[in-house]
């Protein structure tokens, strides 16, 4: 009997990824509250949730697609559609934490991730920069309180305070402990502030922006991914139960969610993760985007104005590629060029091959994010930084090395100030160390940006052509020729 024809890749959960129905709600309904129609024509959710009631049956494709377009227009009708800026003058309260502090002299200007409205009834944005009136000795950390005139600018919200105090220094706070550990550091303590709190403005932060790694300074899902491997591992290693691993991984990544200060991209990674733990939990077998679906779907309805903040749209859609077109790439690598040892394979063969498969994967995922997020940055920024994936890779083991460093450090010294932790502190640093030389190392390549203004049509082409699941030859040309031909026509 003929051996049935096998696809692309072994995973079996191929067909289910494409008839699942989780991911036809949630990410339209991401599309929509992001602003991609208007919230006017949230009346047309009703007819075409009727249209999937009644498709659902005879033409199951036509009740996603209807499915899709009623969670698109309801996605809508959750926030108002956004005006025009204003230029206007507002007079605002705000309180929050100091997140970093661009510039330090006469004057500070430091942005700042809002709490809420001081005052009832007053609006606000969640991150603004804030020109303080003078000096005050502020720190990344520390809880500020300001009143000033408020409005629009190109680059974002700006508040030029005429009043501003220091409510409480960040030692004080419920973070004082950790940020302790971060000062006994020597050379990098703002690299290493920014890294693992979440919080600073460490002078190579414009090198890493102007080589396309910002993306590893600035905490997000890759670093709780990180951080939840190395939890993991740790539980194992201590031969916890299976129950006891999860609760565990759960209740640690939610603390690594707090101390990082909760950013909407940690947050969306929080969701997934609590997610993939919850399937795990109930042992039910999970598609490749039922977690994300499940994770973006929670966070829209707890705050809808979430879809329009960049920093979710670009970790939902790094996350999206990885997860379609990164795992069909990965996949696409162990059939065609394996490299896996033979029994009897010495070990240094071994650690090789092992390597091989690591770089090569890693430029799959790397490759995949980067393509998922492109049309964003040019439509945001009108720019690229093409070699984005080369940098990544190399600035990976010294950023990975730092967080499996930095974060048992911060939890046994917030334990035990004074502790044996010495070799702690230098292994962070000389991560640090690996991690500011690759940036210098990559500043110094060509072509770091390249100008792109592709329309927002073709940017979405590109999207459905890497992260819908296909595995037919002519899909995988497309994929492969049709981002080429769109950036090449700079449309």
């Amino acid at each position: 009997m003929q051996e049935p024809h096998r696809p692309l890749t072994s995973d079996p959960l191929d067909r289910r990824d494409a008839g699942s129905w989780l991911p036809w709600i949630s990410l339209p309904a991401v599309l929509g509250a992001a602003g991609l129609v208007s919230g006017f024509w949230w009346w047309l959710a009703l007819p075409a949730l009727a249209l999937a009631v009644i498709a659902a049956t005879p033409w199951p494709w036509a009740a996603r697609g209807a499915l899709g377009l009623a969670s698109l227009v309801a996605g809508a009708a959750l926030i108002p559609a956004p005006g025009p800026p204003s230029t206007d003058h507002r007079l605002l309260s705000i309180t929050g934490t100091v997140t970093g502090i661009p510039f330090d002299g006469w004057t500070q200007g430091v942005t700042v991730a809002v709490d809420a409205p001081a005052e009832p009834g007053t609006y606000g944005p969640r991150r603004l920069f804030v020109r303080l009136p003078g000096t005050i000795g502020l720190r990344p950390g520390d809880r500020l309180a300001a009143r000033g005139l408020w409005r629009e600018e190109p680059r974002g919200p700006l508040l030029v305070a005429v009043e501003a105090e220091r409510l409480e220094a960040r030692e004080n706070g419920p973070r004082g402990r950790f940020w302790a550990v971060i000062d006994r550091l020597d050379r990098h303590r703002e690299l290493a502030g920014a890294l693992l709190m979440g919080r600073g403005d460490p002078p190579e932060k414009a090198a890493f922006r102007r080589t396309g790694l910002l993306h590893v300074l600035a905490v997000s899902g890759m670093h709780l991914a990180i951080a939840a491997g190395l939890m993991a591992w740790l539980l194992r290693q201590a031969g916890l139960g299976w129950n006891t691993r999860l609760a565990a991984l759960g209740i640690l990544v939610c603390g690594y969610t707090w101390l990082t200060g909760a950013s909407p991209a940690t947050v969306r990674a929080l969701a997934m993760a609590l997610a993939v733990i919850a399937y795990d939990a109930t042992a039910r077998e999970s598609t490749r985007l039922g977690p994300l679906s499940l994770a973006a779907l929670v966070l829209l309805l707890i705050d809808p104005t979430c879809a329009r903040d960049l920093g979710f749209q670009l970790s939902l859609a790094a996350v999206l590629g990885i997860l379609t077109f990164g795992q069909d790439l990965i996949a696409a690598r162990k059939r065609l060029l394996p490299l896996a040892p033979w029994p009897l394979d010495r070990p240094s063969w071994r650690g090789l091959l092992w390597c091989a498969r690591a770089v090569m994967d890693g430029l799959c995922v790397g490759l995949a994010a980067t393509a998922a997020t492109a049309p964003l940055l040019v439509l945001t920024f009108g720019s690229i930084a093409p070699l984005g994936v080369v940098t990544t890779l190399a600035a990976a083991p010294p950023a990975t090395l730092a967080l499996w460093a930095g974060l048992p450090l911060l939890g046994l010294g917030a334990l035990w100030a004074n502790g044996p932790w010495e070799s702690l502190y230098r292994l962070v640093e000389w991560s640090l160390d690996g991690l500011v030389l690759v940036v210098r190392w990559a500043d110094t390549l060509p072509g770091q940006v390249t100008i792109l203004p592709p329309g927002p049509l073709t940017g979405a082409a590109v999207i459905v052509a890497l992260v819908v699941p296909g595995q037919a030859w002519w899909w995988w040309v497309l994929r492969i020729t049709l981002p080429p031909i769109i950036w090449g026509l700079g449309w």
